[in-house]
């Protein structure tokens, strides 16, 4: 049998992985904020079932909704828009790790720890 036939993308799948991905960032987010997703749920005025779906590119954000999920996570649109090119592309994420700078008190602490994080990572992409 001949190799297989390489088969470009379609629309939907290409948009499916776009919605995993934004549904992936959505996920780390109210994570690192220590929000169950009732809590997010709440605050958007949906269930935490709409939530899951949300988050596992099950159903896709709107562009409204985007908008009001930023303002309510506190992060600009390029959040979840930025690297969209690389959209088939793994997000990793340490959940437990994101569990527990989240609980980190003072807030200026966890800060200068995120910014420390951040740091060593660029150094390490130089």
């Amino acid at each position: 049998m001949a190799g297989k036939v390489k088969r470009k993308l379609g629309r939907r799948q290409v948009d499916r992985q776009l919605d995993e991905r934004i549904g992936t960032l959505l996920r780390q987010r109210r994570v690192f904020l220590g929000w169950s997703q009732s809590t997010l749920g709440g605050k958007l005025g949906l269930t935490f079932q709409q939530i899951q779906k949300y988050e596992r590119g099950a159903n896709q954000l709107s562009v409204a909704r985007l908008i009001q999920v930023c303002g309510v996570l506190d992060v600009p649109v390029t959040y979840f828009l930025d690297g969209v090119n690389k959209a088939s592309a793994p997000i990793e994420f340490d959940y437990r790790a994101a569990r527990l700078i989240s609980g980190v008190q003072p807030e200026a602490v966890r800060v200068a720890m995120l910014r420390l994080a951040a740091e060593c990572q660029k150094s390490e992409s130089e």
